[in-house]
């Protein structure tokens, strides 16, 4: 894909996020899309297919932070190509009742007009203890 088109598509993604839009990430999203979290998360991954994403994204949001709480700042979008480069900022409460603040690089891969690939980037270490320590 081209840099403008990648760039576009990862827009109409985060967008679709904001407003909760399932139909408009199942046209964004390929069929097998993968997702990778960091390896050290406390989830097993990679996941693979639209339906086991949407549903894994979901599940470990949940899992580990208050949803209605997380905020998203979007620091920078880099594209060329086919890939997308998202430096961003998220900050909430996690389940334990702990303030959660960390940085996130995600890479995208689009093709055929659809995101094919997802990698998350965060600093790990600083996830497990705020969000997986005891509650303050």
């Amino acid at each position: 894909m081209q840099t403008e088109e990648s760039r576009q598509l990862v827009l109409s993604y985060y967008e679709a996020l904001a407003t909760s839009d399932p139909a408009a990430l199942e046209q964004i999203l390929s069929d097998d899309v993968v997702w990778a979290p960091p390896a050290s998360a406390p989830i097993e991954g990679p996941f693979e297919g639209r339906e086991t994403v949407l549903k894994a994204m979901g599940e470990s949001g949940a899992q580990f932070f208050d949803m209605a709480s997380l905020r998203m700042t979007t620091h920078k979008m880099v594209a060329d190509g086919d890939t997308v480069v998202v430096l961003q900022h998220l900050s909430g409460k996690a389940v334990n009742g702990r303030d959660y603040a960390n940085e996130y690089v995600w890479v995208f891969t689009c093709a055929d007009g659809r995101i094919v690939r997802m990698e998350e980037h965060n600093d790990s270490l600083h996830f497990h203890r705020i969000v997986m320590s005891e509650s303050p």
